[in-house]
């Protein structure tokens, strides 16, 4: 473990404990074992808040009942909740913030989500950023590539790389970190409501090892069956997140005047994988092959109606 380095936050305060908070305090830990780390989410007062408290209280985190003493403990705070609530926290907040904090909202929001929680925590005088996480972060914990924009990106992107994130500073523009996640959401996202569709109909005829196959002449340079493998289990295990990922992203092309057309299509369709409860052959957060995929996809009778 290495100790901190100059220039690094005594404290952090993470709004919300879910997949995403819990993997970056986990990694945060394992490099900063003095670092002051607060929580709070709304489950600690639910059914979920003993097995919240046991994991916080395992990587020596400090939970709070109540957000206000939460965010009025650390000097960054990251609120990691979800976009129909970014605003909501964010108001709440704000009476317990001050001056020389930072706030910085990660959530998966339209670039008007994040100009309004900046205006939501106006009243209190501390430091907004907008907030962009650009990968899984499971996998990459508290180093997951962020891209930072905001009046005070420069100074927040120093102090949280002494602490070993992976920050970018994007320049001063409140919301374009978010647009560029929209935005890269509309290709990635856009292409697992493809293939969503495509092996949904192609495991009607047991085809879909041979679809797949028949794309890498036509667009080479991609595993195609892995890639079908790896964002239908996205889907499966994540689809409602997701789909509410490509909601906003139709919001935010609303606002710049161009029909989303596609955004909206591909939210509905990663809902659709929700309510079919894809999860069922999953193996280690993937399908492990293409024949668990396909039969994770309910077929039709083939008995006439």
């Amino acid at each position: 473990m290495s100790e901190q380095q100059d220039g690094a936050p005594g404290a952090l305060t993470f709004i919300g404990f879910g997949e995403a908070g819990r993997a970056m305090v986990t990694g945060l830990r394992e490099q900063n074992p003095a670092l002051e780390i607060h929580l709070w989410d709304i489950r600690l007062q639910g059914e979920d808040s003993a097995e919240l408290r046991a994991a916080a209280a395992a990587l020596n985190a400090v939970c709070h009942d109540d957000l206000g003493p939460a965010v009025a403990a650390g000097e960054i705070v990251l609120s990691t909740v979800v976009a129909k609530q970014a605003v909501a926290v964010a108001e709440a907040a704000a009476p317990h913030l001050k001056p020389g904090q930072i706030y910085i909202d990660l959530n998966s929001a339209a670039p008007r989500t994040k100009l309004a929680v900046a205006e939501a925590l106006k009243p209190s005088g501390c430091d907004v950023l907008d907030g962009a996480i650009l990968s899984p972060v499971p996998k990459h914990r508290h180093k997951v590539p962020i891209l930072l924009c905001g009046p005070k990106a420069a100074e927040a992107t120093a102090k949280l790389a002494a602490l070993g994130f992976n920050v970018e500073d994007g320049g001063v523009t409140l919301g374009a970190a978010s647009a560029t996640k929209m935005l890269r959401s509309i290709m990635i996202k856009g292409v697992e409501a493809l293939f969503l569709e495509c092996v949904a109909a192609a495991s009607q005829f047991g085809a879909t090892q041979r679809v797949l196959e028949s794309l890498q002449p036509s667009l080479p340079g991609l595993d195609w069956p892995e890639r079908a493998r790896y964002l239908t289990s996205r889907s499966a295990l994540h689809g409602t997140r997701r789909s509410a990922e490509m909601s906003e992203a139709a919001t935010m092309l609303r606002d710049m005047g161009i029909e989303p057309l596609m955004a909206e299509a591909a939210a509905k369709r990663i809902a659709w994988a929700v309510e079919q409860g894809l999860k069922a052959g999953l193996s280690d957060d993937a399908f492990p092959t293409i024949e668990a995929m396909e039969k994770a996809f309910p077929r039709k009778s083939d008995k006439p109606a």
